[in-house]
């Protein structure tokens, strides 16, 4: 033991037992709260880093699927795939918007937009398949009252009266016939009504672009079909100095089947 460690320590005669100094004992204090504050950085960091980084795959691959569905619908209507994403969301986009406008609009209809002219078998209502694909459903919980009235009727064959209940969205046509008597009892419900909404969903261009280098996802096209492909080749990001938040390639879609879902 040197010189300084002696006078570190206090021993005690009476009880043989050793003491350390109060300074002494602050600066370990101080070391263990530094180190124990390393050891949360070591542990904290890397799993939200990694929670971050699948976060972004999420996102990645949600996209990568909703660029397929578009592709596919618009195959469906085109007998054609597009490679231009940008354009296939464009495209569809005002399909939905013109079903929505016009109940009207189905079978062969033209689409203009900037890009160009397009001749499409539009499905009749699409905007509604648009939504249940694409769109975030909620529900929404109503009371409903409902109204219904016992009538008495002439029955012309039977040469009596028939009794009969009657839903108040009725009544009106029910009061006009020359066969209407009499109302003789009137019954009011109420009932909770659930409503199935979507929130609207808007295929802007980032949908077709990997959330962290912007670039465009590859639409590539051959005999055999479809395939949405991650451009990305790798991707670094120092954190902290000494951490990385880094990802490599967020998979494919090859005619409906994601790679990531393949065991």
């Amino acid at each position: 033991m040197n010189k300084k460690e002696k006078e570190a320590i206090i021993i005690s005669d009476e009880e043989g037992t050793i003491e350390y100094k109060p300074s002494t004992v602050k600066l370990l204090n101080v070391l263990i709260v530094i180190l124990s504050l390393l050891l949360i950085i070591i542990i904290y960091v890397p799993n939200k880093i990694w929670q971050e980084e699948e976060y972004f795959r999420n996102i990645g691959r949600k996209r990568m699927s909703i660029l397929y569905e578009v592709e596919k619908y618009l195959n469906q209507m085109s007998g054609r795939y597009f490679d231009n994403p940008y354009l296939a969301t464009k495209l569809l986009t005002a399909v939905r918007d013109s079903t929505r406008a016009d109940s009207n609009f189905y079978g062969e209809q033209v689409i203009k937009i900037p890009e160009g002219t397009f001749t499409l078998d539009v499905v009749q209502n699409f905007y509604k398949t648009f939504d249940t694909t694409f769109s975030i459903s909620y529900e929404v919980r109503d009371t409903v009252v409902d109204t219904s009235y016992q009538i008495t009727k002439w029955n012309a064959e039977l040469f009596t009266f028939d009794t009969l209940w009657v839903h108040s969205s009725r009544i009106g046509e029910v009061l006009k016939d020359p066969m209407f008597r009499a109302i003789i009892d009137t019954e009011i419900t109420s009932r909770v009504a659930t409503e199935i909404l979507y929130r609207r969903f808007t295929l802007d261009s980032e949908i077709v672009e990997n959330p962290l280098t912007g670039e465009p996802f590859l639409v590539l096209i051959d005999s055999s079909g479809i395939a949405i492909k991650d451009p990305m080749k790798g991707y670094k990001e120092r954190r902290y100095f000494v951490f990385t938040f880094s990802d490599t390639n967020y998979g494919y879609i090859k005619n409906g089947e994601k790679s990531w879902e393949r065991r």
